[in-house]
């Protein structure tokens, strides 16, 4: 088999970064939902900063997306 090109690899790694970036959404959006009022968190700050470093996460991701885009041109 032989050896994937540059822009496979490229290619592939913004596929898995793509699916990175889909699951921290997915994260983020059942940290957004309602839950029984008996059976949640107490202290919102911490809802509020995984929310917070999964945005950072996010945009980080996206740095290194176009950074493999921009090794393509």
């Amino acid at each position: 088999m032989p050896q994937p090109t540059w822009t496979e690899i490229t290619r592939q790694a913004t596929t898995c970064l793509n699916q990175g970036r889909a699951g921290l959404s997915d994260a983020r959006d059942w940290l957004a939902s309602d839950w029984h009022p008996a059976h949640g968190p107490t202290d919102h700050d911490q809802r509020h900063e995984a929310a917070r470093l999964i945005s950072q996460a996010k945009a980080l991701l996206d740095q290194a997306k176009n950074a493999l885009e921009a090794s393509r041109q």
